[in-house]
């Protein structure tokens, strides 16, 4: 198998996870949230803890959200280069943003590493049974996979991203 077709194979399969984690998160919190507001109109009641799980899943689905659109290029960029200049040096311009964003995404996973860290040295109330910052986890993690994404994005030929992108709005994705 050749390294573009192992990239664009794990390209596929890792946003097939993505899309499947968002959607169920998604439903999971339009349902729970339902149940929620049922129980309070209906019978008074309520479960006093789906309000911080709610918190938490959206941080989650932002956090997933964000590392997914990395993924298809979809993140909020300002790209004035490749209106402005011929295209090879925008390519070249593209890939030092990317660096760029490697970096600084590499340094808020390492800053929110020492903050989840803070947290847990801290023993905040558990969260059914869980103790909070660990919910706070998907951050750095999140944020080292942007690095990582952006990484590869400098290092792979723009054409390799081009017909993952295509193949990407070929599933209406």
């Amino acid at each position: 198998m050749s390294l573009r077709r192992a990239f664009l194979s794990s390209a596929r399969a890792v946003g097939a996870v993505e899309r499947t984690v968002l959607a169920l998160l998604v439903a999971g919190m339009v349902l729970l949230s339902a149940a929620q507001v049922l129980m309070r109109n209906v019978w008074h009641t309520g479960w006093p803890w789906v309000e911080p799980l709610m918190g938490m899943a959206l941080l989650w689905m932002a956090m997933l959200g964000a590392l997914a659109a990395t993924g298809r290029g979809r993140h909020i960029a300002i790209d004035l280069a490749s209106a402005l200049l011929p295209r090879a040096l925008a390519a070249q311009a593209a890939r030092v943003s990317s660096v760029a964003a490697a970096v600084v995404c590499g340094i808020l996973a390492y800053a929110s590493w020492r903050y989840v860290s803070f947290l847990a040295d801290m023993e905040t109330n558990p969260l059914l049974g869980i103790p909070q910052w660990k919910y706070y986890g998907v951050i750095p993690a999140a944020f080292g996979l942007m690095a990582l994404r952006f990484a590869v994005r400098a290092s792979v030929p723009a054409a390799w991203l081009a017909e993952d992108a295509a193949a990407d709005a070929g599933r209406g994705a």
